[in-house]
């Protein structure tokens, strides 16, 4: 979407003011040290219009305008419009379809979380909406205050809001050299472990990740690092790229992840927990 500076100038700041509250001068300094991957205009503004509990005139005409302006067919204009048209359950299946199509869709997650809440399926919601910022929009984390008392969901398990808080708004940072500085970590008694441990992890790497060509036909090597979630159950959830090399590294390192086997889960107390996890995926041309 392309806003008219001239025009729309007072229009972009009251929006920005309305949905996006930490980018007021006010609120700048305190949310400055969080890392943040904002949703598009259109997702803060449904989002905007839920917690609202009922969308305003504004809000509706706001929404109508950008849906004006957005390019007519496109696959996203679809599920939008489902939607706007309160046709929750057909949004819902087409935005699952979309997540089948790729795991780390954040705002096909958010918008079928959109989707459930209207169909008063609020563990769905916050299920979906915890997807979200897992997969790395931790702005999602006030939404998930709003509607979901600040806890998270993954499958089955309810994560508390103090620890979910811990996990992925402060999170630790490593000091390790190459690492990125907002690059998380869980640390717990007892950290999960990979099949076989690490010699288990690397003989995975060795078999399993496959060189893209364009990568090695461009001389593209170094690390793609990869956040992740590792379950009570010992699954990889939600990977998403937090630092990439390109050259089709960055997919080919996803894949790998996603296909891993169950880790054996990371515990605290004797009980098995959720941890916030990450790997470099290294990728040296010999």
């Amino acid at each position: 979407m392309t806003i008219d500076k001239n025009k729309n100038l007072v229009f972009h700041r009251e929006v920005l003011q309305v949905a996006m509250p930490w980018k007021t001068p006010e609120n700048a300094l305190k949310m400055k040290k969080h890392s943040f991957y904002p949703l598009s205009l259109v997702t803060f503004l449904l989002w905007s219009s839920i917690v609202s509990g009922q969308p305003s005139q504004k809000t509706d005409s706001i929404i109508s305008d950008i849906l004006k302006e957005s390019t007519a067919g496109g696959q996203d204009d679809h599920g939008l419009m489902l939607i706007k048209s309160e046709k929750y359950e057909e949004a819902s299946s087409f935005f699952s379809k979309e997540i089948s199509k790729d795991a780390s869709d954040r705002d096909a997650y958010f918008k079928r979380g959109v989707s459930n809440w209207h169909l008063n399926d609020s563990l769905s919601a916050c299920r979906d909406w915890s997807a979200v910022l897992a997969l790395g929009d931790t702005a999602t984390y006030l939404l998930l205050q709003k509607n979901c008392h600040g806890n998270m969901v993954f499958e089955d398990d309810t994560v508390s809001a103090s620890r979910a808080r811990k996990l992925f708004i402060a999170p630790q940072t490593s000091s390790a050299p190459g690492y990125p500085t907002t690059f998380a970590k869980t640390i717990v008694q007892e950290m999960p472990e990979f099949p076989g441990g690490e010699a288990g992890l690397i003989d995975y790497f060795n078999k399993n990740v496959h060189y893209p060509n364009s990568a090695k036909e461009k001389g593209i090597q170094g690390r793609v690092y990869i956040n992740f979630i590792i379950s009570k159950t010992g699954k990889v959830m939600y990977p998403y790229v937090v630092r990439g090399i390109g050259g089709d590294c960055d997919k080919e390192a996803l894949r790998v992840i996603r296909q891993m086997p169950n880790w054996k889960p990371g515990k605290e107390q004797g009980k098995a927990v959720l941890v916030r996890y990450n790997l470099p995926v290294k990728f040296t041309m010999q």
